[in-house]
């Protein structure tokens, strides 16, 4: 395939991670940038060499794209999306992939309906440590995976005042916005989640969605997993718990270390694990899907599935 040519939509933020990685990709161009905030897009522009847009609607009717990726809220995912499908353009999406399953089952559709690779940028599937805790039980040195937590966990000063707790604009709080990594984690090296329950709380009396969540997940399998989201707990951590029938591994995000046990093994090893970061592994790995290198690790339809198990941890959630 000749170059990719991308076109990145929202500058700010994820716009700018992402921005970034596509820099880094041999044999693809940042062709264009979009912001609705002129300044923001012809900075961009003018850091990567890019044309310069406003409006997403005219930067997606442009000729000569191959790739749009949606770094924008999550009430312009849907729409952005699907116009990009329908002009037969690859879109790599944020999480959430929409703010709710029925507009992600909408852009699902419509990338199967015009047989274009939709991705949900589920960041942590590539993350090395994960990667190496993936690789220990595909090897079965954990044996069968029955207990599984993941915790992202934190302080987000000033939140009430931006997008992320505006439902309108987001879709949900901290469980839509964090926990969907975890829930999606859960699929990925434990399995199909067949029932899902929890608890929320908002704790900052100024938002008008959860900020702290808990949710319990179990697979086809019978794995139980938790899975505890949280923006207003400044202790917080960022762990991965798995623990299976011959041996346990534990990720700690904030060290980059991975401690683990094996059934042959008589004490615990701790390593750090190098490698890229987790989002140019990404956006790595969806220029190969795009080029027919790879088939694709994180489709639209897993964007789905983690937004239909937010909807059911939240029918439960009081």
């Amino acid at each position: 395939m000749s170059e990719l040519n991308v076109a990145v939509v929202g500058c700010g933020g994820m716009g700018d991670v992402h921005l970034a990685r596509w820099s880094e990709v041999s044999g693809a161009r940042i062709a264009a940038v979009c912001d609705i905030d002129t300044v923001s897009a012809t900075r961009a522009a003018a850091q990567f060499g890019a044309e310069a847009h406003t409006d997403w609607r005219a930067l997606v009717d442009s000729a000569g794209l191959d790739i749009i990726d949606i770094c924008t809220p999550p009430n312009l995912h849907r729409d952005i999306a699907i116009a990009a499908l329908d002009r037969g353009l690859h879109v790599l999406c944020e999480k959430p992939l929409a703010r709710t399953s029925a507009e992600a089952r909408e852009m699902v559709g419509k990338a199967e309906e015009n047989g274009r690779m939709l991705m949900t940028a589920f960041c942590h599937r590539f993350h090395p440590p994960v990667l190496f805790a993936k690789d220990l039980i595909e090897n079965d040195d954990l044996g069968r995976i029955v207990m599984f937590r993941s915790r992202f966990s934190g302080s987000f000063p000033g939140i009430e005042g931006q997008w992320f707790s505006d439902p309108e604009i987001s879709g949900g709080g901290a469980l839509l916005d964090t926990g969907v990594h975890s829930i999606d984690l859960f699929r990925y090296l434990v399995g199909e989640v067949t029932s899902a329950s929890g608890k929320s709380a908002t704790v900052n009396p100024k938002l008008h969605v959860e900020d702290c969540a808990v949710a319990t997940l179990q697979s086809e399998g019978g794995a139980l997993g938790v899975v505890e989201t949280s923006w207003s707990t400044p202790g917080g951590r960022n762990v991965l718990e798995l623990y299976g029938t011959a041996g346990a591994c534990i990720i700690d995000y904030e060290s980059n270390q991975v401690r683990y046990k094996t059934a042959d093994m008589a004490v615990w090893d701790t390593r750090e694990i190098a490698g890229p970061d987790r989002f140019q592994c990404e956006i790595l790995h969806f220029a190969d899907a795009v080029r027919g290198l790879q088939p694709l690790l994180s489709s639209g339809h897993d964007g789905l599935r983690a937004i239909e198990i937010v909807e059911e941890i939240l029918t439960t959630a009081t």
